[in-house]
């Protein structure tokens, strides 16, 4: 006659079933090994960021700059109050304290230098310093608001096309302007501008230029791709 299990023992197993059961919902919920379907895996691999930033180029910076903001207008209001030069004239995203503005304006060259081209803006509205060197930074590829961040699981994905679209601003648009800059030299441009806090009043607003215009011969603009 079998000799039935004593309190203790049963105590014991139903404390082992307990923790196999726990340690079986843990691998459940987080798989020591994730198996993903083929689609998606190809979806990764087949992401083009050149193509990404040529399509970005075409379908949402191009028609973007024809509505940018004036950029002494800009200014002025940011020196007024930034928040709310932010949230009526700019976009900041995510988190984020920086806030991005796409400007134009025209004026002229009172200064070449290194680290860009001074512009002295029409109408006594400031001066602005259109960037001359490589592009880094996510700037230029959010500034429009049409790229969300969070649309793709892979950062790294849309880390490389910002790199590809600062490559495009530098090809297409400062290359040439670097090339034909010349102070004393009228210009129409349009760009990309980050502010965080304040402007300071005794420097000028350093932009990104995407597309520069001068007034007696065009030199560089973000139109037809390379």
């Amino acid at each position: 006659m079998p000799v039935p299990p004593s309190p203790r023992s049963r105590l014991r197993r139903l404390v082992v079933a307990a923790i196999l059961a726990s340690f079986g919902g843990l691998l459940w919920r987080f798989p020591l090994i994730r198996i993903r379907p083929l689609s998606e895996i190809t979806a990764v691999a087949a992401f083009d960021p050149r193509a990404f930033a040529g399509r970005f180029w075409a379908d949402d910076l191009t028609p973007a700059l024809a509505k940018a903001n004036d950029a002494g207008e800009v200014m002025a209001a940011i020196r007024r109050d930034g928040t709310e030069a932010c949230g009526s004239l700019g976009r900041s995203v995510g988190l984020s304290r920086t806030c991005l503005y796409l400007v134009r304006g025209t004026g002229t060259i009172v200064e070449v230098g290194s680290a860009g081209c001074r512009v002295a803006l029409d109408g006594g509205a400031g001066d602005v310093m259109l960037a001359t060197g490589l592009v880094f930074g996510t700037a230029v590829r959010d500034v429009t608001g049409t790229v969300d961040p969070a649309s793709r699981t892979d950062s790294r994905e849309l880390a490389a096309a910002a790199s590809e679209i600062n490559r495009l601003v530098h090809e297409r648009v400062i290359a040439p302007f670097t090339t034909a800059a010349k102070a004393g030299g009228r210009l129409e441009f349009a760009a990309c501008g980050q502010v965080q806090g304040v402007l300071p009043a005794d420097k000028p607003w350093k932009l990104i230029p995407l597309r520069i215009t001068d007034l007696e011969a065009p030199i560089a603009s973000a139109g037809t791709p390379r």
